[in-house]
């Protein structure tokens, strides 16, 4: 499937690979356990996500936005392998700051009818999972005036957080191996998460 967000790749390009604040993250570190934190199902019903995933086997994607072209993209990559992750056990988790009003968007662009959703609105998941970063005023007011990209309109709030893309894999409650790059143009590959999916079954 070809996915055309022509206006983002400007702004993404030229403005928000350059702020400092997102490799000032602490990612939760492996072995750790799945930390508290309050998000939101595609109803709007509050979930707690530790009580959501359990004990089950998970991969949690954390992802910018449905405006975001390259986490389209990723969701749209992995959700290509998803049969083979439900084989193994694993439940695809996406989680994103957008409102929860706002996640159809996301299966719409990427493809993907089938994944499980979640606002993280409130940007409580991605602070406990140490991958929050703030967008300065500065550059919310270029994506909003230039690129008519409204950060306050995607969240539902004023907060501006946007969490570094990042893949957690995640079996017995505990982080087993994670993907964290402020580099947003690099993702976990479906490939090198089959990898490591296969090491832990």
């Amino acid at each position: 499937m070809k996915l055309f967000f022509i206006p983002l790749f400007a702004i993404l390009s030229s403005t928000a690979f350059g702020q400092d604040a997102m490799y000032d993250i602490c990612p939760i570190k492996n072995a750790q356990r799945v930390p508290t934190a309050t998000i939101y199902a595609l109803s709007g019903e509050k979930t707690e996500l530790q009580s959501y995933i359990g004990d089950k086997p998970a991969i949690v994607v954390f992802y910018r936005g449905g405006w975001c072209p390259y986490c389209m993209r990723h969701l749209s990559a992995l959700g290509e392998i998803k049969d083979s992750i439900d084989k193994m056990g694993f439940e695809l988790v996406g989680i994103t700051p957008d409102d929860y009003s706002k996640l159809d968007t996301s299966i719409t662009r990427s493809g993907v009818m089938d994944y499980t959703l979640f606002s993280d609105k409130d940007a409580n998941a991605m602070q406990a999972f140490g991958i929050g970063w703030e967008v300065t005023e500065e550059l919310y007011k270029k994506y909003k005036k230039d690129y008519n990209m409204d950060l306050e309109w995607w969240s539902g709030n004023t907060s501006h957080m946007l969490p570094v893309p990042a893949v957690f894999i995640i079996k017995d409650d505990i982080i087993q191996y994670q993907h964290v790059d402020p580099n947003y143009r690099k993702r976990l590959s479906p490939e090198i998460l089959m990898v490591f999916l296969k090491a832990l079954v």
